[in-house]
């Protein structure tokens, strides 16, 4: 998987270079696209004869429906495209849980109760951040509620013997914590905006390459 994976991290950082600045109109969405489909590409390559192929492909698909959903909004800005590509990444998240939920023996009841604690922040960030969420505040609640589910059992795997997963988890909460500023969050920079943007990209593509090597 070594040349798969340096060519996954090359497209990654080509995405980057189109990132919020001029080439975003024209570039940025097949680029994403392209990135996207790269990590089922990886995942077939590897899995495609393997009895463990069912436990992520529908997680990975809906990935990759997000970000070609997600890309859409960043290019033509309509609210559409978020709403659908946020209930296509929180159908991801309950695929990575049902995928780690399946490997393990038990999972701990914090994991579906602590979650709740993310939400109450989220809630009080809208205020202190200044995060201007209108009419998403319910639907960015109930994705809040699964991502933060999602990567408090992969910490839970971390600590369980499965490290690969621990920090992707941790990636993925990193990834989804960065989009509250991406996209509720107005820069007074663009510069800053576009830093954002990077550590959401990285943490979130690398996040999805642990999942598949965990496997």
């Amino acid at each position: 998987m070594i040349l798969e994976t340096i060519i996954y991290v090359a497209l990654i950082i080509t995405l980057f270079a189109v990132c919020d600045n001029r080439f975003s109109r024209r570039y940025y969405v097949p680029l994403k696209v392209v990135c996207s489909i790269s990590f089922l590409i990886i995942f077939l390559l590897n899995q495609f004869y393997s009895e463990k192929l069912g436990l992520l492909i529908w997680a990975l698909l809906a990935c990759f429906v997000g970000d070609l959903l997600m890309g859409l909004y960043n290019t033509y800005l309509r609210k559409q495209f978020m709403v659908l590509g946020t209930i296509a990444f929180m159908l991801g998240h309950v695929g990575f849980l049902n995928y780690m939920c399946r490997i393990t023996d038990k999972t701990n009841v914090l994991v579906y109760i602590a979650p709740v604690v993310p939400c109450l922040i989220f809630i009080g960030m809208r205020k202190w951040c200044h995060l201007h969420i209108g009419s998403l505040m319910v639907p960015c609640l109930i994705y809040c509620y699964f991502v933060s589910m999602t990567a408090l059992k992969a910490i839970e795997c971390g600590l369980n013997g499965l490290p690969i997963l621990g920090v992707a988890g941790t990636l993925f909460i990193a990834s989804d914590f960065t989009i509250l500023f991406l996209y509720f969050y107005h820069f007074s920079k663009r510069t800053n905006k576009r830093i954002v943007h990077y550590i959401n990209l990285a943490t979130y593509y690398i996040a999805i390459l642990l999942f598949i090597y965990s496997l």
